[in-house]
């Protein structure tokens, strides 16, 4: 058994031969998109919190290279404590060219590395004299001339003559830099022809991680792609869960920017990693949730299709992320692991509480501390005995059922209609002289005896 879910290791040159989700089709279409295109391209995929796409994009690298498209994978998270964002992307670049080139050590490539520190240089300069940020080279235009020309006269006057005079050094030097980033920028649009023996593919730069990092480290990492390396023959990817940037844009400019159009200036092209959701298909959740019950190996003594029902029908109504449902997996492998065959088990009960310790915390201690009752369960978790016609709520309504015959009192539970269903569901204890209040306590004390973290 394999309590923590296994890692799905992708190789260099795997593609999508580990693609449980169906994205092998987008994979290719996306392929499709970079190689035909000779533009300055910018395409952010989105996609919420653990869905899954670094193995996406990872398994994409893999396609990239069968196809002989080169291509740079940047962890952006990992990088976020580098004080500049521009160093970060530079150095993965020359690295991939020192591994990569045909003639690492040619003009083209040789020329490149040099600009480019020199333009990192001139970055690092800037920003540690003047003390403020300097999103770019190519964001101090000629209009902004004046500008710097009343901030010397203001630092002059008696707050800073070093600082000063270094502005004034950065105006008498702003044409020089200028052109050393339109060489810089011509170097990097020639490199990709380094490559490969044809030279006629893109490099593609996919950078993953943008919304886990600091977000001013996240916001001048974009606006440092669009000034510094934004060129024809050569992609960017922006792996990003977008609702979460653009706070990062917020959190650096202020509530009041409208950073979904902020974003925009920097993104040409804005694409969604595919979930399937429909009837007409299998979707993720239910893909994925047969994927780690196999990856888990737990022994259910008959419960496997209980369960994967189960949990199921409750990812779909708490819209649970891959992530999560890993997690889930986690506690349910705890609490088999601790389990005996003859043991008493209800399926229903064990998945709803797996499931929503990881969901809502909170409810998981209120039912531990018996704090909460199944009406204000109800209310909290959207859970119902209603009749239902669909599937999956029936699904759902059958768990509410036993959650209702373990949590309602005595009183409750002697006003339920003779007809109730409810009131058999006290058959399936006789062999184990377990009480119908005991229940989600005995359950519970197998699931916390290990935290899940």
């Amino acid at each position: 058994m394999n309590i923590v879910t296994p890692p799905i290791v992708v190789k260099d040159n795997e593609a999508f031969e580990q693609d449980i989700l169906g994205r092998s089709d987008f994979g290719k279409a996306l392929l499709n998109l970079v190689s035909k295109s000779n533009d300055e391209l910018v395409i952010s995929l989105d996609g919420r919190w653990d869905e899954g796409k670094t193995t996406f994009v990872k398994m994409w690298q893999g396609m990239l290279k069968n196809e002989g498209v080169p291509s740079v994978y940047i962890d952006a998270f990992a990088n976020d404590y580098v004080d500049d964002a521009f160093i970060a992307v530079v150095s993965s670049i020359t690295a991939f060219i020192d591994e990569n080139a045909i003639d690492p050590e040619g003009k083209k490539s040789t020329e490149f590395k040099d600009k480019a520190k020199k333009v990192g240089v001139q970055l690092l300069s800037w920003t540690a004299k003047v003390g403020i940020k300097a999103a770019t080279l190519g964001a101090i235009k000629d209009s902004d001339i004046d500008e710097l020309k009343d901030i010397q006269n203001d630092l002059a006057k008696g707050l800073s003559n070093v600082v000063g005079d270094y502005v004034g050094e950065r105006m008498a030097s702003h044409a020089k830099d200028i052109e050393t980033l339109n060489s810089f920028k011509n170097l990097l649009s020639e490199i990709p022809s380094t490559l490969s023996p044809d030279g006629d593919k893109p490099l593609v730069i996919i950078i993953d991680e943008l919304d886990r990092c600091k977000p001013t480290y996240a916001v001048e990492l974009i606006e440092k792609v669009k000034h510094l390396f934004s060129v024809k023959n050569v992609v960017f990817v922006l792996v990003m869960h977008r609702k979460q940037l653009e706070e990062a844009v917020k959190c650096v400019y202020g509530g009041n920017i409208d950073a979904h159009t902020y974003l925009q200036k920097f993104i040409n092209i804005e694409t969604t990693l595919p979930k399937k959701t429909d009837e007409r298909h299998i979707s993720d959740i239910a893909q994925y949730n047969r994927r780690l019950f196999d990856l888990h190996q737990i022994e259910t003594w008959d419960d496997q299709q209980n369960l994967l029902d189960s949990l199921e029908v409750l990812a779909r109504h708490f819209n649970l992320s891959l992530r999560q449902l890993e997690r889930v997996y986690t506690n349910i492998a705890v609490f088999y692991a601790a389990s005996a065959k003859n043991q008493i088990r209800l399926v229903p009960i064990i998945s709803f509480l797996a499931v929503i310790k990881v969901v809502n915390p909170a409810i998981y201690d209120g039912l531990l501390r018996k704090t909460i009752s199944y009406d204000e369960l109800c209310e909290k978790t959207g859970v119902s005995v209603e009749e239902q016609i669909d599937r999956d709520m029936r699904r759902l309504q059958f768990l509410s059922m036993w959650l209702k015959y373990a949590l309602i009192t005595d009183e409750e539970f002697e006003l339920l209609d003779e007809n109730d269903r409810i009131r058999n569901f006290g058959e399936s204890l006789w062999n184990y002289n377990i009480e119908r209040q005991q229940l989600i306590p005995i359950f519970i004390q197998k699931l916390s005896m290990f935290a899940v973290v």
